[in-house]
């Protein structure tokens, strides 16, 4: 049997820090004159992502 547990890595919120803006929703990408600021496009300017592990629920199955 198993049963269900928050999951660790997201704290059971089901989203984790994008890890290519690290959490900011926006990447910075250096000019000539100045800095252009754009959204993330990995996670669409939110800053956060599905976390991978308990693809998004907040739970984890654990065996009994």
């Amino acid at each position: 049997m198993s049963h269900p547990e928050t999951c660790a890595r997201c704290e059971g919120s089901g989203q984790i820090a994008c890890p290519v803006c690290r959490g900011a929703g926006e990447i910075t990408r250096e000019g000539d004159f100045e800095d252009e600021k754009k959204p993330c496009t990995s996670c669409k300017g939110s800053g956060t992502v599905r976390c991978h592990t308990c693809a998004g629920s907040g739970t984890v199955k654990i065996d009994d």
